[in-house]
């Protein structure tokens, strides 16, 4: 199957978090920390000031994942320059198709057209295994407080 990949636009809203919502569902959580982790992560128009909003599509134009891209490198040890993956999101019904990793490679060329060094992400923890089989280094924690324990960078040169 051929995919299309998109700048979404703030009128697709309602089908990125239609996504999120059933993405979030992998996490494995009670149906109270599910209601709690949808409310949180659920993006509103206001997110286009600072993230950039990508999606698959397929050949009928229907939404099935979405990238979230900021230029946060704040939390990057060292003076690379980055593109953080703010969320990375497929719909339940196309897991394990390989969009997740068509969606990281386009986040690769996007960063490497704007001459970045890298991509880093703040993972869930069920997605560690993702990002490792994607050539991501784990961050080490150094402050067990203010660090985020799953933490991953890949370069990009």
């Amino acid at each position: 199957m051929s995919y299309i990949f998109t700048q979404e636009t703030p009128e697709a809203l309602p089908a990125i978090n239609a996504i999120l919502e059933s993405s979030i569902t992998a996490w494995n959580l009670s149906d109270r920390l599910y209601r709690l982790s949808v409310s949180a992560y659920r993006y509103s128009e206001s997110d286009w000031i600072d993230h950039q909003f990508y999606g698959l599509r397929d050949q009928n134009n229907t939404l099935l994942a979405i990238l979230v891209l900021n230029n946060d490198a704040s939390e990057l040890p060292g003076d690379q320059s980055c593109l953080q993956i703010h969320g990375l999101y497929v719909h339940s019904d196309f897991r394990h198709q390989g969009l997740g990793q068509h969606l990281v490679d386009h986040a690769i060329a996007l960063a490497t057209t704007r001459q970045l060094d890298a991509l880093f992400v703040k993972a869930h923890e069920s997605a560690v295994p993702f990002f490792t089989k994607l050539k991501f280094q784990r961050i080490p924690v150094a402050d067990e407080i203010l660090d985020y324990p799953y933490r991953f960078v890949r370069s990009v040169i």
